[in-house]
């Protein structure tokens, strides 16, 4: 019996690369079923008009509109609405390679992993152009060799991968419980979830065309992305207290870390020596993690810049298993 997938796909303000992105979603190859979700996060430009246009008369698509509250609710939004028996996820201007969702099908089937990702290094630019004729359809090049990998240790180091980089089981996402919807930017708290659940398929190879320059991208906002990093960190460690000491104090050195380089070049020098200290700290395991605080690694962000923090109660699925 052959899969169904789920694309969902999240968009804010992003007519001008939709023809490229449906362009990619209905490029894809292989023999699976399809399901389109798409979810439009306030948009204040014709996103929507140009969604409803391409995808006329094309079953199975979805188009849910909310009120802006940033993209990590805006996917689990979407993931409540998806019925595949994978999900694959997809940024509202990346462009999927025809290959892409097959060749991430074949490295499930092959592993038994509950998801496959992907490395941004390994993937393709575009120019963004409007798209007057169908192009020829690109040669599919060799498939890379599928590894798994446990994700979480390198994960915990530095973010590895991006939402559209990722085919997950639908299952595995709604045990996870999606997107922390207490974090703004979706990307690293869905990825410590998805890989602390089990090792992962990987697949060091092209899926994924990505914009060369994308006007309010939200990962060219630094702060809000550091910030991000850090909040999402903590609050996963938090709620795993049967993390790993060693996996613990891999994730706490490394978010103060951020903080501490922050306040020397952005947040202004008043925390550092203290940052600089609780860090050495956290490398030598003496600090005591009561000390580690959502103030003290998230403070240098916000007082340099203005950071969007969702409000109480925003949307999360439930967790259904929280500690993996």
């Amino acid at each position: 019996m052959r899969p169904r997938v789920s694309f969902v796909v999240t968009l804010y303000n992003k007519a001008r690369y939709l023809p490229q992105v449906w362009a990619g979603l209905r490029a894809q190859t292989g023999a699976f079923g399809t399901q389109y979700v798409f979810v439009d996060d306030g948009s204040t430009d014709d996103t929507v008009a140009v969604l409803r246009r391409l995808s006329e008369g094309v079953p199975d698509v979805l188009i849910l509109q909310q009120a802006n509250g940033g993209p990590a609710k805006a996917l689990n939004a979407g993931l409540t609405l998806a019925t595949g028996d994978v999900i694959k996820l997809v940024d509202g201007d990346d462009v999927l390679l025809p290959w892409c969702t097959a060749w991430m099908l074949e490295a499930l089937e092959q592993s038994g992993a509950h998801a496959a990702c992907g490395f941004p290094e390994s993937q393709r630019r575009y120019i963004v152009a409007p798209i007057a004729e169908p192009k020829p359809a690109e040669a599919e090049p060799p498939r890379p060799k599928i590894e798994t990998v446990d994700l979480l240790p390198l994960s915990l180091r530095r973010a590895q991968t991006m939402p559209s980089l990722w085919l997950v089981r639908r299952s595995a996402l709604l045990a996870c419980g999606g997107c922390d919807g207490g974090v703004f930017i979706q990307d690293y708290s869905l990825e410590l979830r998805l890989a602390a659940a089990g090792v992962v398929a990987v697949l060091r190879g092209p899926l994924v065309a990505l914009p060369e320059a994308a006007p309010g991208r939200l990962s060219d906002n630094q702060a809000q992305t550091l910030h991000d990093l850090n909040l999402a960190a903590l609050r996963f460690m938090l709620q795993r207290p049967t993390l790993s000491p060693e996996l613990r104090w891999l994730g706490v050195t490394r978010a103060l870390g951020r903080a501490y380089l922050w306040s020397i070049r952005r947040g202004g020098l008043a925390e550092a020596p203290r940052l600089l200290l609780f860090r050495l700290l956290a490398a030598l395991r003496l600090l005591p993690l009561a000390w580690v605080t959502e103030p003290r690694l998230c403070h240098p962000f916000r007082v340099s810049h203005p950071i969007r923090v969702p409000a109480a109660g925003a949307s999360q699925l439930p967790l259904a298993a929280i500690d993996g």
